[in-house]
């Protein structure tokens, strides 16, 4: 066994990012997909296009990168294997397949393939037997881009449950998740060079860019339907029925449920039902009525006004469509 450290340096980090910009990774990928479960679409076309909020990393994602180096090691000492762990910093790319790229994790020169280190929290029915092919779709999709931009036949990931499981997984090249790859990319990529808007999802990411984009209307500007506005109309409709009725269902056994219990804390097996720890508010108005008490009427407008800022109002979709 042989373990090479390389230097991750923060300095190469902002043009890492830059250059992802012009390609799709293993992670886009998956999005483009719809395989992700941390963003869609959408969210690709933001990053490449410039538009994507400041990125910060959660508690998950550091713990992550902090571990990856422990990870990796115990991989290389149970294979015994000859592997480096590689710069993220520098992002794999290739001729035959010049759309994708990918950051490695680790190359292992012995067998000439790459592994991806995870840390996950825990085992659930998502993850088979280790040394199998049976884990998540989302980790599939990078393992495969990670072949692709290297040429290698089969890939290797190394994951951490829990912080003491260790298992490794195998995935073998698989030509029509490539292809698959290959074609959601192309059909992806004029909306980035023709700065269109992909269709909208439901996606907090695309939420959040209509609320931004789209925030005043012009008063009375009218535009004519079509057949795909009717259908989103129709099918916005019935969602919302179903919501309805969802959640009456759903407050009808909750009531229930809570009558069952009474005082009790827990029923064992089934649910909890539990004070949350209590917190402390304060009455912000109350504090500024007392604070004003010895002001004049002019000094009290003034203060009012400097703190006063007039800003737009939601803007509230409602249907007048009728037929449903």
């Amino acid at each position: 066994m042989e373990f090479i450290e390389i230097e991750r340096k923060e300095a190469d980090k902002a043009a890492w990012l830059e250059k992802r910009k012009h390609y799709i990774t293993g992670t886009d990928a998956a999005k483009l997909l719809g395989l992700s479960p941390f963003g869609s679409i959408f969210d690709v076309w933001l990053d490449k296009t410039g538009q994507a909020p400041e990125f910060a990393q959660s508690a998950a994602m550091r713990a992550g990168t902090a571990f990856e180096s422990a990870i990796l090691k115990m991989y290389a000492e149970d294979t015994d294997a000859k592997l480096e762990h590689v710069d993220g910093y520098n992002l794999v790319t290739c001729d035959k397949y010049p759309r994708l790229g990918a950051s490695l994790d680790g190359w292992n020169h012995s067998l000439g393939i790459p592994v991806d280190a995870k840390n996950i929290r825990w085992k659930d029915e998502k993850w088979g037997d280790a040394w199998t092919d049976d884990f998540p779709d989302y980790y599939k999709t990078q393992l495969q881009v990670q072949m692709m931009v290297t040429g290698a036949k089969f890939a290797h990931l190394a994951v951490m449950f829990s912080g003491q499981d260790f298992n490794i997984y195998t995935m073998e090249y698989d030509e029509e998740l490539a292809q698959q790859i290959l074609d959601a990319s192309e059909a992806f990529w004029p909306y980035v060079e023709n700065s269109e808007m992909p269709e909208a999802s439901g996606s907090e990411s695309t939420s959040n860019y209509i609320k931004e984009h789209f925030a005043e209307c012009t008063p009375d500007k009218e535009k004519e339907p079509d057949e795909e506005l009717a259908k989103n109309v129709e099918a916005y409709v019935k969602a919302s029925e179903e919501e309805k009725s969802a959640k009456a269902r759903k407050d009808e056994a909750g009531n229930r449920i809570r009558v069952f219990m009474g005082e009790a804390t827990v029923v064992p097996g089934f649910c909890t039902w539990k004070n949350n720890k209590g917190k402390t508010e304060t009455d912000w108005e109350a504090v500024a009525k007392a604070a004003m008490e010895n002001m004049s009427v002019l000094e009290r407008e003034e203060l009012v006004a400097k703190y006063t800022e007039t800003k737009p109002g939601n803007r509230t979709l409602r249907i007048t469509a009728k037929g449903f």
